[in-house]
C-alpha cells in the first residue's frame, strides 16, 4: 500500500486527486492539506512515502515547498501537480517523478503510481545488503570505479562510469551543478547562490528558477545513480563530492610532485578552469589555478630530463603565447635535439606571435 499525502490549496482539487487515487486503488491517503505549513508540520511524523504537491499556491512555490518536504522526508516521492499548462507537461516524463496537469487525467495518475513502485522496487534491490561486510565492499566499489568523472578544465563535462555523457536540462542547471562543485562540498547560502546565478531577477522569481533548476539537476543525478549528491540545511545547500572524480582534483594531486607523470599533467590541462563556459564567479579562481599550473611547469622543466622537457615547453608556451622567452627557451630545447624542422616550427610561431603583439600595440597606441 502506497501511504501518500495531498498538498492543494484547492479543497476540490484534494478531494478529485483522492477520489482518482481510491478509484485506482492500491494507495491509502493518510493526509491533505491545504496550507503547506501544516503538511509540513506533520509530514514528518505521517513519513509518507509518496507526496503530491500543487505546484503554484497562494504565496508559495511548490518547487520551493518540496525542498523543505525532502529535508523533513528524505525518503519520499514527489508528485507535482498544475493548473497551468506553461510549465511543459512532459518535462519530467523520462524522470522517476510525476508530474501532473489539472484536472488529472487517470492513465498519467496511473503512470505515475507505477514509476513510484518501480522506483521503490529498484531501491530495495539497490539497498539489500546483507551484511556489514558487504556494506564496506559496496563503499569500497564506489569509490573505485563508480564515480561520475567529472571534466572541467576547459568544457564542463560529466560522464557516467562507463563513459556516457550527461546532459543537463538547461543551461542554468549545468552552472548550478558547477557553482555547488566549486564549493568542494562546502554548505552556500541560498541568497549567495542568487546573487551569482540570477542577479538580474526579482527574489521571488531568482528563487523559483533556483528549485526549478535544482529540481532539474538532482533528478538528473538520481537517474545516474546519485539521489542525494545535492543536499539542503539550515538555508544552505552543498555537494557530495565523494562521488565525483575530476580532472582538476587529479591535476592537483599530480602537481604535488613535478618530477614524475608531467605527461599526464599536460594532457590532463586541456583548458583554464570553466573557460568554455564563461562563469563570471568561475573568474578569480580560473587566473589562480592558470598561475599555479605555470608554476608547476617551471618546476617540472627543472626536473625534466631529454624528451619529457618538449610537452612542457610546448605547454607554456601554448597558455602564454606571447611570452618571447617562452618561443626562444623551446627552440634552443629543440636545436640541442637536433631538430631542425621543429625549429623552424616554432620559429615561425614565435614571428606570428611578436606580429600579432606589434598589430595589438599599434591598435592600442
Amino acid at each position: 500500500m502506497i501511504e501518500t499525502i495531498l498538498v492543494d490549496d484547492e479543497e476540490m482539487a484534494l478531494e478529485a486527486l483522492e477520489n482518482r487515487l481510491l478509484e485506482i486503488g492500491g494507495v491509502s491517503v493518510i493526509g491533505k492539506f491545504q496550507q503547506v505549513s501544516e503538511a509540513l508540520a506533520e509530514a514528518s511524523s505521517l513519513r509518507p512515502g509518496l507526496i503530491f504537491l500543487d505546484i503554484e499556491m497562494p504565496g508559495v512555490n511548490g518547487l520551493a515547498a518540496a525542498e523543505t518536504f525532502k529535508s523533513s522526508c528524505p525518503g519520499a516521492e514527489i508528485v507535482f501537480v498544475t493548473a497551468h499548462a506553461q510549465y511543459a507537461i512532459d518535462a519530467f516524463d523520462r524522470q522517476a517523478l510525476g508530474y501532473l496537469l489539472k484536472p488529472v487525467n487517470k492513465e498519467r495518475l496511473i503512470k505515475a503510481l507505477e514509476r513510484y513502485v518501480g522506483l521503490q522496487a529498484r531501491k530495495e534491490n539497490t539497498h539489500s545488503i546483507p551484511d556489514e561486510a558487504d556494506q564496506v565492499q559496496r563503499k569500497g566499489s564506489r569509490a573505485a570505479g563508480d564515480r561520475l568523472r567529472l571534466q572541467i578544465l576547459g568544457s564542463l563535462e560529466l560522464y557516467t562510469a562507463d563513459g556516457r555523457l550527461l546532459t543537463w536540462r538547461t543551461k542554468k542547471t549545468k552552472e548550478l551543478f558547477a557553482y555547488l562543485w566549486h564549493h568542494r562540498g562546502q554548505p552556500i547560502y541560498r541568497y549567495h547562490i542568487l546573487d551569482h546565478l540570477w542577479p538580474d531577477h526579482l527574489p521571488e522569481r531568482a528563487q523559483g528558477l533556483l528549485h526549478t533548476s535544482l529540481y532539474y539537476l538532482r533528478s538528473m543525478l538520481k537517474l545516474a545513480g546519485f539521489p542525494d549528491m545535492v543536499t539542503f540545511g539550515d538555508e544552505r545547500y552543498w555537494m557530495q563530492v565523494d562521488g565525483l572524480a575530476s580532472d582538476m582534483e587529479r591535476l592537483e594531486e599530480l602537481m604535488e610532485d613535478p618530477s614524475v607523470h608531467t605527461g599526464e599533467a599536460v594532457l590532463l590541462y586541456r583548458g583554464d578552469y570553466l573557460d568554455r563556459e564563461h562563469y563570471d564567479w568561475a573568474v578569480p579562481r580560473r587566473y589562480e589555478f592558470r598561475s599555479r599550473f605555470l608554476r608547476y611547469l617551471d618546476r617540472a622543466l627543472e626536473k625534466a630530463d631529454g624528451s619529457e622537457q618538449e610537452p612542457l615547453l610546448r605547454k607554456r608556451v601554448e597558455l602564454e603565447p606571447d611570452k618571447v622567452e617562452y618561443y626562444d627557451q623551446w627552440i634552443a630545447f629543440l636545436e640541442q635535439m637536433g631538430d631542425k624542422e621543429s625549429v623552424k616550427r616554432v620559429q615561425a610561431m614565435k614571428a606570428d606571435a611578436e606580429e600579432q603583439a606589434h598589430v595589438r600595440g599599434e591598435i592600442n597606441s
